[in-house]
């Protein structure tokens, strides 16, 4: 993924456990999909019926807020994220860059600020407003600091932290590098139950490397998702089912 990919593929969870969740089956589209605002109760329908246009628009697209701005017509949030941090956490994440890419447009709806159905001339009603399990509002407080980390340089080879093996296991127990994790695949290793993708394929290219976002998990349209088709579909490259999302990275 880079800066001329024409549509952002945003992170999602959920949008409320008030608002119906959305009923396209994975890769069935956007169309009655989670992120069709035109579905839900308490929000404000487009006047023509589209979808797309909560996000995007062919004419008078902005211009200046993010270094990624796909066609795009939805108010953009100018908060400055405080980062996820721990203890065991390897790898770097700069609180300056960390938002580039489609990351920034995810919060744009998900950090509660701005109505997820603004956009155009329309001034939106429906905000998410609980960042708890089971609901969509993340870092309402401006904090990252309790949800997977992103902006950070993903693999080794590009200077950041992943240094596993594709596949299989690390051949030894020999600890990783300062900065380096061998028991999380690098960039070339596949989704699971989604195998024409590579890790590769989700990263940005920032300004500092090819970094994860919101989007190395989440595929916005509903188009190359695989969540099990059982259970809620919150968008995923790969199921929830087995934690294969997590197994895709992290050697466990």
């Amino acid at each position: 993924m880079n800066k001329k990919t024409v549509f952002a593929a945003l992170g999602i969870v959920a949008l409320s456990t008030s608002m119906a969740f959305g009923l396209t089956a994975p890769k069935g589209g956007v169309v009655g999909s989670i992120h069709d605002m035109n579905i839900y109760t308490g929000t404000t329908p487009d006047s023509q019926g589209r979808v797309c246009a909560f996000c995007h628009t062919p004419h008078h697209a902005a211009t200046e807020g993010n270094d990624y701005l796909p066609l795009w017509s939805h108010a953009l949030p100018n908060t400055s994220y405080v980062p996820y941090y721990s203890a065991t956490i390897d790898s770097t994440v700069d609180p300056s860059t960390m938002m580039e890419g489609p990351s920034k447009l995810c919060m744009s709806c998900h950090d509660g600020a701005i109505a997820v159905d603004t956009h155009y001339a329309t001034t939106g009603t429906k905000k998410l407003d609980s960042d708890t399990f089971g609901t969509a509002a993340i870092a309402q407080t401006a904090s990252l600091s309790n949800d997977h980390p992103i902006g950070f340089v993903f693999d080794q080879a590009d200077g950041g932290v992943a240094n596993g093996p594709v596949t299989g296991n690390p051949a030894d127990n020999t600890p990783s590098a300062v900065g380096k994790d061998n028991w999380i695949r690098q960039k070339a290793a596949t989704y699971i139950d989604n195998t024409s993708l590579k890790i590769s394929d989700r990263l940005y290219a920032g300004s500092q490397g090819p970094i994860m976002t919101c989007a190395t998990c989440h595929d916005v349209h509903n188009k190359k998702n695989v969540d099990d088709p059982t259970k809620t579909n919150y968008l995923l490259l790969s199921p929830n089912t087995d934690s294969k999302l997590c197994l895709t990275c992290h050697i466990k």
